[in-house]
């Protein structure tokens, strides 16, 4: 008896795989959610690899839109000046303009008072004439080095200070030179000098407590006057008070004349400081006190002329 045979079955279809879509996450999925995938070149497959199986995409439903592209939504969203960094900008251009215009051209900042002071000897007329000429002018375009130049131009002034004080004043510190010492004028009177030997003004007779200084240039020479002012210019104030005159014949041959005690043979400028330590110490003492010379020329070795 035959053995019956089975019929054969045909062979099950097989489905092609699904092209890989390429891209981010997002748009894989936008494409997919579109129902048009993107087609992939596949790998050579090996004789004895099969390719592997793809589920079918889910066609989009009708009337659906498609997903948004994330990815280049992001990008469209990076950093752009907006409507807020637009009115912060606005805002700072507007308040620097206004604070320029009120530091340089209102009404407001300008100068309408000028104070001055250390003015002794040096003539407040033509002072003021100089910074009159700032009324009027915003504060903060007072060219103040300028107006101190101009100030220390005048014959008594060593050193000027201009400052400003806010809203609308103008403050001038005057710094006048010292006279040192007084040196008799050919026209009569003295000429009062600094300690540079620079003539600052003529007056009748010396003021108290700056010394004469009795030099004949025209023997002694020019170089005699200095050394004198140089003396004079590094005597202590104790020494100072008590010098009535100084006089030298040359350079190194100064002289100072006491008010009440001997006469003082200095010699020439060096050594001031240990100079003016041992004449004081000696006029402490009576006996040398009344003597009529004393001789410091060498401090280490004074000398007494009875």
């Amino acid at each position: 008896m035959a053995r019956p045979t089975r019929p054969r079955q045909p062979p099950a279809p097989v489905t092609p795989p699904e092209p890989k879509v390429t891209g981010t996450p997002q748009r894989r999925r936008a494409v997919r959610a579109a129902g048009d995938p993107l087609p992939r070149p596949q790998r050579p497959q090996g004789p004895h690899r099969a390719p592997r199986a793809r589920p079918a995409t889910t066609p989009r439903p009708a009337g659906r839109p498609p997903v948004a592209d994330l990815a280049g939504a992001r990008r469209a969203r990076r950093w752009r000046p907006g409507r807020r960094a637009a009115a912060v900008l606005a805002a700072l251009a507007v308040l620097v303009a206004a604070t320029g215009w009120l530091l340089l051209a209102s009404p407001w900042l300008r100068v309408t008072t000028i104070r001055t002071s250390g003015l002794e000897r040096t003539d407040s007329a033509a002072v003021q004439r100089v910074v009159d000429r700032e009324e009027g002018v915003p504060l903060a375009r007072v060219g103040t080095r300028s107006l101190a130049s101009q100030l220390e131009a005048l014959p008594l002034v060593e050193s000027v200070d201009v400052s400003r004080s806010w809203p609308s004043t103008l403050v001038v510190s005057v710094h006048e030179r010292q006279a040192v010492a007084a040196v008799p004028s050919t026209a009569g009177g003295v000429d009062l000098v600094d300690g540079h030997g620079n003539v600052l003004v003529h007056e009748d007779r010396a003021p108290s407590g700056v010394p004469t200084l009795d030099v004949d240039v025209a023997s002694a020479g020019a170089a005699a006057l200095q050394a004198a002012i140089a003396v004079n210019a590094t005597l202590s104030t104790q020494v100072r008070a008590e010098v009535s005159s100084i006089s030298a014949t040359g350079p190194d041959a100064v002289t100072l004349h006491l008010a009440e005690g001997p006469t003082v043979v200095w010699g020439d400028d060096s050594r001031p400081e240990r100079k003016a330590e041992v004449l004081v110490r000696m006029l402490a003492d009576a006996q040398v006190a009344s003597a009529k010379s004393l001789d410091v020329s060498a401090p280490d070795a004074p000398a007494v002329t009875p």
